[in-house]
């Protein structure tokens, strides 16, 4: 994966397995950003829409629901660019790929792939154990879901590294 920027957009490079990793990743949250808070997955939803803030912020019951409202929307927001990066990644087989984002949806694209990290930590119950292996050992002992859970966290988050490296 290489990211580049230009005046206009970014530039990400991916091969076959990256680019099918971010179809799949898209393609879920596609899914889970059209429910409602209350029909996803609640340990999901307390990643998502955690109303710790609300409590010590002393809102309302009323104005907590409004707020985890707002947050839905937002990310229900998000469908049409989800749609249109998976199409960019669809198709016949490449040896590289090219997802482009326009520069005023980085912020959005950077949310969308921390977003499926939260849920894939949450349904997976990976913690910060988990995210601090660096034995293969270590990596085998996993169950198979898990072990592919934790490589879809950090093959995500060096995307956001080499992204926010770009923007600096």
């Amino acid at each position: 994966m290489r990211v580049q920027r230009e005046p206009d957009r970014f530039v990400i490079a991916l091969n076959l397995l990256e680019s099918r990793v971010l179809v799949r990743v898209f393609q879920a949250l596609d899914h889970e950003y059209k429910l409602t808070p209350g029909a996803i997955d609640p340990k999901v939803a307390a990643s998502w829409y955690s109303t710790r803030g609300c409590v010590t912020a002393k809102l309302t019951d009323e104005e907590t629901r409004e707020w985890v409202n707002h947050l839905q929307a937002f990310k229900a927001a998000r469908l049409g660019r989800l749609e249109e990066w998976a199409k960019q990644l669809t198709g016949t087989q490449h040896e590289e790929f090219s997802l482009q984002v326009a520069a005023e949806d980085v912020d959005s694209f950077l949310t969308t792939l921390n977003d499926y990290r939260l849920m894939t930590a949450a349904r997976h119950e990976i913690g910060q154990a988990e995210m601090d292996l660096h034995e293969v050992d270590e990596w085998i002992s996993l169950p198979p879901a898990r072990r592919s859970a934790l490589f879809e966290i950090h093959f995500l988050a060096v995307m956001l590294e080499e992204i926010l490296r770009e923007l600096q």
